[in-house]
């Protein structure tokens, strides 16, 4: 399914928008398969939130949700043919390139999908234009494919990355909570929520509502950015908790 063009003009989903898109999907009927949701929300943690880049190989997304390869496949088709995604492929050798749609693009993707037929066109869902993400470059680089071996050097970085001191209230050395943008917000909070095994599905699981509320009140300085993770893991842990 061709759509290269169309993913290069848009931005990537910020964290607010990936955290509507795992919502919207899981209330659906009929439901997504397991696997399919669960590729659905790796592909999420895996888009790079400057780039947009998001082409992670069919073998790494088995190593990563127990799932077999060809269940794997079989969920890049379920997705696509959902709507949930687009897939592009550069060249013949290269890797998919996934666009993920988010819940604005969804309904207009529906909305222009219902139309069709009253013009006596063929129907299906097409990516349309919505407002640009925050805190994203204006246009995406062009992607090239990823091998497994940059993948597990990327994860090894990313465990050198020092995680906020719960303890004591500290974070990460850097940018103030106000000056921090909702790119680096996700990357820092997801690296706590994995640090503490619950991975990039727990943070997903938590209420759109209550990032907002959290991440509004960081950047207006009434909570640090401890405290406003230690909010979201407190939400996270009563919503396990609950029967």
């Amino acid at each position: 399914m061709s759509g290269g063009n169309t993913a290069g003009k848009r931005q990537p989903l910020d964290l607010k928008q990936k955290w509507f898109v795992t919502q919207y999907w899981a209330q659906q009927k009929p439901s997504l398969t397991r696997a399919s949701f669960a590729v659905l929300v790796r592909l999420l943690d895996r888009q790079n939130t400057k780039t947009g880049r998001c082409d992670p190989s069919a073998v790494g997304l088995a190593d990563e949700t127990g799932f077999s390869e060809r269940s794997i496949r079989s969920a890049f088709k379920e997705l696509e043919e959902r709507g949930v995604l687009k897939r592009s492929r550069r060249a013949l050798r290269a890797r998919n390139q996934f666009m993920i749609f988010s819940v604005d693009e969804l309904r207009r993707n529906l909305h222009h999908s219902a139309l069709k037929p009253r013009a006596g066109q063929r129907t299906g869902l097409n990516p349309a234009s919505v407002p640009h993400a925050v805190h994203c470059r204006q246009n995406l680089q062009r992607p090239s494919p990823e091998t497994i071996k940059e993948t597990k050097k990327k994860k090894r970085n990313a465990e050198n990355v020092i995680a906020p001191d719960l303890a004591s209230g500290t974070s990460k050395p850097g940018a103030s909570s106000d000056e921090i943008g909702l790119g680096e917000f996700e990357r820092r909070v997801v690296k706590v929520f994995e640090k503490e095994g619950y991975g990039y599905e727990g943070l997903m699981s938590v209420p759109a509502e209550e990032l907002e509320l959290v991440y509004c009140r960081m950047v207006q300085g009434d909570l640090s950015f401890s405290a406003a993770l230690g909010q979201l893991l407190s939400k996270y842990r009563s919503l396990s908790e609950q029967p």
